[in-house]
């Protein structure tokens, strides 16, 4: 059966290069150890949601607003790609909070975001792309973006009750970039007949620019051959 799905390619988003879709961990590693820490971020994040909702709560030009909307909406591309590549299935229920008493008490008291107890950034991710698509993200934070940057609403109730889980779905994406990045990728449930192989030494190679299968061109050693029986030709005129 011929493979129909669709290559993920730069041009498909605003901010990815080719080597962040390629491997996402690059963006993932950079961004949790040397911008910013979790719980910082999550500040960030509630704050930006806040005055971006609210535009007489508006913080206005401040330039980390920028960053901030640059930052959230590329972890929801990095997202994208990771629910892409892994083939996530979508979520019936991506409202629901917590699948088990156990996950609640781990968001009242951590806050950590579990599914049955155990970290799950396959969970979280699937939920987000199952409450709405990634062009929808997309809209949702052009509308924070220019409230917050203008100070007034561009709608009556542009946002609503809407903007509870916005802020919710954000959080918990940007947890679980974090967990990713703690657990250094993510374990996605598999068929028993499945086996899985690496390819974290060929992705290395390429992120070092080199080539694992390089072709061999006989082109080269005829033309060394050539130079080195020249040389040589050279050598013995001069001897003689």
């Amino acid at each position: 059966m011929k493979n129909t799905q669709k290559k993920l390619k730069a041009k498909h988003f605003r901010y990815l290069s080719k080597k962040n879709i390629k491997n996402p961990m690059i963006y993932i590693r950079d961004f949790f150890q040397q911008q910013t820490d979790i719980i910082n971020w999550q500040k960030d994040i509630n704050l930006f949601v806040t005055t971006g909702a609210y535009p007489a709560m508006s913080t206005g030009g401040y330039p980390e607003n920028g960053y901030n909307c640059h930052q959230m909406i590329k972890q929801m591309e990095i997202a994208y790609v990771i629910f892409k590549q892994c083939g996530l299935p979508k979520h019936k229920n991506p409202l629901t909070l917590f699948d088990t008493r156990k996950d609640y008490f781990n968001y009242s008291y951590g806050p950590e975001f579990t599914c049955n107890n155990k970290k799950s950034p396959y969970d979280l991710i699937r939920k987000f792309f199952s409450y709405q698509p990634l062009q929808k993200w997309y809209k949702t934070m052009d509308g924070l973006m220019e409230q917050l940057t203008l100070k007034r609403s561009i709608g009556d109730e542009h946002f609503g009750d809407k903007i509870v889980v916005i802020r919710e779905f954000l959080i918990r994406l940007a947890y679980a970039l974090y967990y990713i990045y703690e657990h250094g990728g993510i374990t996605i449930p598999l068929p028993p007949y499945v086996h899985m192989e690496s390819r974290k030494p060929r992705e290395e190679a390429e992120s070092n620019n080199e080539s694992l299968d390089d072709p061999h061109d006989i082109r080269d050693e005829e033309k060394m051959s050539e130079i080195n029986s020249t040389k040589l030709e050279t050598e013995n005129k001069a001897q003689i």
